[in-house]
């Protein structure tokens, strides 16, 4: 009998050891043509009925290791991001040992492939991207795994996640350079087909936007964008939780170092209100209006916040002889929410976007902004 109890005893405590799963072991990327920065990652699952922690990663020096979490409980996930930014071309294999503590011994990780050319851009990158199938339980502010004496880097940059990057460029005009026609003008907004754009951001950073990859998402949508604008087109960004915070306000499309690095620390925190930061982000819009331009403010949340019709009167009665158009960008599977935001959109005489998945960011807010501000729309395709 005693042998008996003994054996549950074991069996029991064996269960109760945690299990480290990956989604990938070793990537190998093949082929990378045009980068500068190359990125993988693998979505780390606990399988176990405990808790399990990610303790440190051991590897090269130029190597980056980050994680969305330390601490797994049962049945959760979390993302684990490798990053190296490689000196020359060729060949190259970079190995991980990452120390949890459901085992004594290291998880042996590796990441391998060929540099055709490298890329002088700090925007483009090669990124292995893999969607886990428990994403929900996956947040958006990775946190430096491997242990290091220098400061830990947690700017959290969401590069050009794309395996062929896009790359657009915006034509300088000077006045004592004649304009280009529009069938010389390769920028992904040609200054004589759009009109100059007034954008204002409203980036959602409330705590329901940290589930899942909502917030990376929103930065890869914004970063393709920034990449496309002009020195014509002003941007304004703010972000609302808890309380109302400007960003930066009405910097010019040139300055696109700093727009990137405003996107890169946007982090989520505290509680929606929604309806005060859609009349401040139409305060601020009012303010650098252009006349004869698009005058837009582009919403980036899941919605869950509520726009009274007194908030509609109001948001109404600040524009008049000045109109301006409120889209929203939906992130997220909460009908209500959803249903929310296609009212709001509406409201504001604006467009509704949901984003799903990665392959949406990369075009979705340049196609509005182009929709927005062609010149011609009635010529339009």
């Amino acid at each position: 009998m005693k042998n008996i109890f003994l054996s549950f005893f074991l069996l029991l405590f064996k269960c109760g050891f945690t299990q480290i799963s990956f989604s990938d072991l070793n990537i190998d990327l093949g082929e990378i043509k045009g980068a500068y920065e190359v990125k993988a990652d693998i979505v780390i699952s606990n399988n176990g009925i405990k808790k399990a922690f990610l303790l440190k990663a051991d590897t090269d020096k130029e190597v980056k290791v980050f994680t969305s979490k330390k601490t797994l409980n049962a049945n959760d996930t979390c993302l684990l991001v490798i990053s190296f930014i490689p000196e020359q071309n060729g060949k190259f294999k970079k190995e991980i040992n990452l120390f949890t503590s459901d085992k004594n011994e290291a998880h042996k990780l590796s990441i391998k492939g060929e540099i055709i050319d490298l890329k002088q851009d700090d925007k483009t990158a090669c990124f292995y991207f893999k969607k886990p199938k428990n994403s929900h339980a996956i947040t958006s502010e990775p946190i430096v795994v491997k242990t290091e004496t220098k400061p830990k880097d947690n700017t959290n940059k969401i590069p050009d996640n794309s395996t062929e990057p896009i790359v657009t460029k915006s034509v300088e005009i000077t006045p004592n350079k004649p304009v280009k026609q529009p069938e010389e003008d390769n920028s992904a907004l040609p200054e004589l087909l759009y009109k100059p754009n007034n954008i204002v951001f409203l980036v959602d950073v409330s705590n329901s936007m940290k589930d899942s990859l909502k917030l990376p998402l929103m930065k890869l949508s914004l970063h393709h964008l920034i990449n496309a604008i002009r020195e014509i087109d002003k941007i304004t960004f703010l972000t609302y939780a808890d309380s109302v915070v400007v960003l930066a306000e009405n910097i010019d499309g040139s300055r696109k170092e700093e727009l990137h690095q405003i996107v890169d620390k946007i982090k989520a925190r505290g509680l929606t209100k929604g309806r005060q930061a859609i009349l401040k982000s139409t305060d601020i819009a009012l303010k650098h209006y252009i006349n004869g331009g698009n005058n837009e403010i582009l919403m980036a949340t899941d919605g869950k916040f509520n726009f009274y019709e007194e908030d509609e009167k109001t948001f109404k009665e600040k524009q008049i002889g000045k109109p301006i158009v409120l889209s929203t960008v939906a992130f997220g599977s909460d009908k209500t929410a959803l249903n929310n935001l296609k009212a709001i959109s509406k409201k504001g005489n604006g467009s509704f976007i949901h984003i799903k998945q990665r392959k949406q960011c990369t075009e979705v807010l340049l196609d509005e902004i182009k929709t927005r501000s062609l010149r011609n729309p009635q010529n339009a395709k």
